[in-house]
């Protein structure tokens, strides 16, 4: 693994089992931190460009290749978020990207807008927090402008232009983006349910690991995963479940998608798998 290229009075920490592309830099104007979680991924050609404001970016999230993030005010990147490709994140006027976001490749976060001169009466100048709420996805090449706020679980179709802060669980597109009625891309699902896809994805994955029958054992209220020397990974099916904390066995909860670490590498395996766009599950606090 690579290490990031620090330049200027700022420092960078890197959680565990976290992953550093090739030329990746970080250029700070002043003292501030950029924090990565655990398991956190930054592709090749990755810069950082903080001028103020400290930069986190927390578990299992990923910044692939040819990114650019830059910070005044501060960036706040969440859990299991993933940006594509070439992806711009402007933190100039303050950016909080919540859980879950995923945003196609070749798309920008604003939140600042400078143009003309003001001194000739410019009135395009602007630093504005933007926001990103839990699950967002934004398809591709999608701009969100500065002050914007997008709701939770809103998906903005391919070159959606975000002008205005939109409510959860809407589908926009266009230029400017506006939303589509009637069009909806979740539906109910009962945690019976879940459990059922839970475990049809647990046997998948010791087929593709080669693990020995008996590895996998599912009850109503748990479903078990053993792996031997590389640890034990437990799914509870409710809150009220006690977790045992052993040294080698991960804790997870369905009903409030939780877990409590326990850095093996059977965690590290299967909630990788889990994580696409399977089953996300947040550390718990």
């Amino acid at each position: 693994m690579a290490d990031i290229d620090v330049i200027g009075p700022g420092s960078v920490t890197i959680g565990k089992g976290s992953s550093i592309g090739t030329n990746v830099r970080a250029i700070f104007s002043a003292p501030t931190r950029i924090i990565l979680g655990d398991y956190v991924s930054i592709g090749d050609n990755t810069k950082f460009i903080i001028e103020n404001g400290d930069v986190t970016i927390d578990d299992w999230s990923t910044l692939h290749n040819d990114c650019s993030l830059f910070s005044k005010r501060g960036v706040i990147i969440g859990q299991h978020c993933w940006f594509g490709q070439s992806c711009v994140i402007d933190g100039t006027g303050g950016m909080t990207i919540r859980n879950g976001v995923r945003v196609g490749m070749y798309s920008q976060l604003w939140s600042h807008v400078a143009a003309g001169e003001q001194i000739e009466g410019c009135t395009l100048f602007a630093e504005t927090p933007t926001v990103l709420e839990e699950d967002v996805w934004l398809v591709g090449t999608c701009f969100v402008a500065s002050g914007v706020t997008v709701g939770r679980r809103t998906v903005a179709l391919s070159g959606s232009n975000v002008t205005k802060s939109c409510e959860a669980n809407s589908v926009i597109a266009g230029a400017p983006a506006r939303v589509r009625e009637g069009v909806n891309f979740y539906k109910p699902i009962t945690l019976r349910e879940k459990m059922a896809l839970l475990a049809g994805w647990l046997e998948d994955f010791c087929v593709l690991y080669n693990l020995p029958r008996g590895s996998l054992t599912v009850t109503d209220a748990a479903i078990a995963l053993d792996a031997g020397s590389d640890g034990r990974i437990v799914f509870h099916r409710d809150d009220g479940a006690v977790f045992e904390g052993d040294g080698r066995t991960t804790h997870c909860c369905l009903t409030s998608k939780r877990y409590l670490k326990a850095f093996t590498p059977i965690e590290h395996k299967v909630l990788k798998f889990l994580s696409g766009n399977k089953a996300r599950f947040y550390r718990a606090q």
